[in-house]
């Protein structure tokens, strides 16, 4: 396994509260791992420090490192913005922009400072592709958004998060506001971009992480209890802890 992102003993604070304690995880490239475990267990907090979102509210604070290829993204000199096109999220409600389907897919290249007209309409058409979107909406790329059923706008979410080509995809839960005709299409898309991407995800399904991912990782009370590959986690998992949960005997 290549390793892809690596956290060694990072530590997550907000404020006084210790959210994270010495988490140690490698994350293979090109493999889908899958982090399980009960609310508020520190899942979604560690998804949000793959690409400092957590930067994002006051008073929070990460200890020790984390390593995108090799390189501390906590480190002083990091250029945030370029570590969040490197680095790409798709949260749990698809969020399009009250814009046209292309505007949307369109936006992250533009905001990079590509101009160019036939680029970015080849980079939405490749993203729109990859999301496994494209021949739903190419007759309609310049209506709104909006318009899209909330399956379709989470493939959209998914394309924008594309579109300025990340080598990492965070995915915090992005199925569970979808009914399980588009959290089929979600599950086969993840199945399809791990070629080209290293892809990490939240989900409170059980069973949507045995199916999607190569790895999967049990968060309790802000710890890594364990980590394994998904099959055996699941049918062979070394702690107590790990089988209770599996076994829905807590959570």
């Amino acid at each position: 396994m290549n390793i892809k992102v690596k956290s060694i003993g990072l530590d997550f604070y907000y404020g006084e509260f210790k959210a994270l304690e010495d988490i140690s995880l490698d994350i293979g490239e090109n493999q889908v791992t899958a982090l399980i475990g009960p609310s508020g267990c520190g899942k979604s907090t560690y998804l949000r420090c793959l690409n400092r979102m957590n930067d994002l509210i006051p008073g929070t604070k990460a200890q020790g490192k984390l390593l995108l290829d090799e390189e501390d993204i906590y480190a002083a000199d990091v250029d945030v913005v370029t570590l969040r096109r490197r680095v790409g999220m798709v949260f749990q409600k698809p969020n399009p922009f009250p814009k046209t389907i292309f505007e949307n897919v369109a936006y992250g290249p533009r905001v990079n400072g590509i101009k160019d007209k036939e680029f970015i309409a080849n980079r939405v058409e490749e993203s729109l592709k990859d999301a496994a979107l494209w021949k739903e909406v190419r007759d309609r790329l310049h209506s709104s958004a909006l318009g899209l059923s909330g399956g379709q706008q989470q493939r959209l979410c998914i394309a924008r998060a594309l579109a300025v080509e990340p080598e990492v995809l965070l995915m915090d839960e992005p199925a569970s506001a979808l009914d399980p005709i588009a959290t089929q299409k979600i599950e086969d898309l993840i199945h399809e971009l791990k070629k080209k991407l290293t892809i990490v995800i939240v989900t409170h399904s059980m069973q949507q992480a045995a199916r999607v991912s190569d790895r999967t990782a049990f968060f309790y009370m802000g710890k890594l209890i364990e980590v394994d590959k998904t099959e055996t986690l699941f049918t062979k998992p070394k702690e107590r802890r790990t089988e209770d949960y599996i076994t829905g005997r807590f959570g």
